[in-house]
């Protein structure tokens, strides 16, 4: 009898932790957000835009139903303010445990995005994994209120986009913390731009680039999108790239995607004079050929290697000036390296990288290989040498 009672409790007591709802807050009285918005509007003041799902239509199908969330705005001095402002008009208690992206209006991150930040990562139920966006040349509402086909909550859209051309999602509110740590490093996010197509008649959105700060984490400039893959290619996260060329002669262009790309630093710091020296390498496998030659003779491939060396290493010196002359921010971990190769020289420089960063002498040698011409003998237009 005592061990039939005792089993009975500690039936019980495995049972407790299947118990949910201890703070009492019910599924149907919470409201989940998807994606935020915060843009700066007249007087200074905050303009919070949260997107939420709608339970009831969350998991219906078809064509012809009613979208799936709504959106409501709040507006404060600061992002709590207007937190609280949206709250007020809503039924159900935030909450972003779920949300996939936040998005920062041009004039905001132009401004400063520290303040915002500060109120995303004091809130404990704010979810620190989120992608942070900045809209080029618009506004965080503008953008939120677009509709697209292809998802039925719009706000997830843009990281899904990230992962199909080929880069991971990151840039959350907490790889953003990280590298304020980061020794001479410049922090980036992700860019959308909302334009009008023209030929579609209708307005639409692309993923643009990249957003600059600086180290007060205000909007410095932007970097498009072959800028973005380039500078990718130097700091080593990403190991493909298409690059399309224009021969030097004016003979036409070819397109290639370079595979295994690899990039190697060497610093050096003398009497205060910063030397950096950058190689890259990868193999290409030629993907479209517009000019009249046979890529099977040798001398036609070499010249093809050459023309694109030329190209990387013209590309690559570009935006590296860009972010020296212009952004003065170093977006591209050189502080990084310097610091790990020559710690002494370091020491002196810390203080005053930026300033270091912008005088520096940068070189750029390209050695890509062509490795595959594709299975097309001579091109129609076929010109013997």
């Amino acid at each position: 009898m005592r061990l039939k009672r005792l089993g009975l409790i500690a039936s019980i007591l495995l049972l407790l932790p299947l118990y949910g709802c201890w703070d009492r807050r019910e599924l149907n009285d919470r409201l989940f957000e998807l994606g935020s918005g915060v843009d700066l509007i007249e007087d200074g003041k905050i303009l919070m835009v949260g997107q939420f799902m709608i339970p009831a239509k969350s998991g219906d199908t078809g064509s012809g139903e009613k979208q799936s969330y709504f959106i409501e705005t709040g507006t404060g001095k600061n992002a709590f303010d207007g937190l609280f402002d949206m709250q007020l008009k809503l039924s159900r208690r935030i909450t972003r445990a779920h949300r996939h992206n936040i998005y920062i209006g041009e004039k905001m991150a132009m401004s400063g995005i520290s303040n915002f930040l500060d109120s995303v990562t004091r809130d404990p139920d704010s979810r620190i994994r989120s992608d942070i966006w900045v809209v080029k040349g618009g506004t965080a509402l503008e953008f939120m209120q677009m509709t697209f086909p292809l998802e039925k909550m719009p706000a997830i859209a843009l990281s899904k986009s990230r992962q199909i051309i080929g880069k991971k999602i990151g840039n959350s509110v907490l790889e953003i913390l990280i590298a304020e740590n980061v020794e001479g490093n410049g922090p980036t996010l992700p860019t959308v731009e909302v334009f009008y197509d023209r030929k579609l008649r209708k307005k639409t959105f692309h993923v643009y680039g990249r957003a600059i700060l600086n180290r007060k984490q205000q909007l410095a400039g932007y970097y498009d999108a072959m800028e973005s893959a380039y500078r990718l290619w130097v700091i080593g996260e990403t190991k493909r790239i298409p690059i399309t060329v224009q021969m030097a002669n004016g003979q036409g262009t070819f397109s290639v995607e370079v595979q295994r790309a690899t990039c190697q630093i060497r610093t050096e710091a003398k009497d205060g004079q910063v030397n950096i020296n950058v190689e890259l390498k990868g193999g290409a496998i030629v993907q479209e050929s517009n000019t009249s030659w046979d890529l099977r003779q040798t001398n036609r491939l070499q010249t093809y290697e050459a023309e694109l060396n030329r190209h990387v290493e013209a590309a690559v010196s570009s935006i590296i000036q860009k972010a020296q002359k212009e952004f003065k921010v170093d977006v591209f971990l050189f502080g990084r390296t310097l610091s790990r190769q020559h710690p002494e020289q370091w020491t002196a420089l810390n203080t005053r990288w930026e300033q270091a960063f912008s005088g520096a002498k940068v070189s750029v040698h390209s050695h890509v290989k062509i490795k595959q011409i594709g299975l097309q003998g001579p091109p129609p237009n076929h010109e013997e040498p």
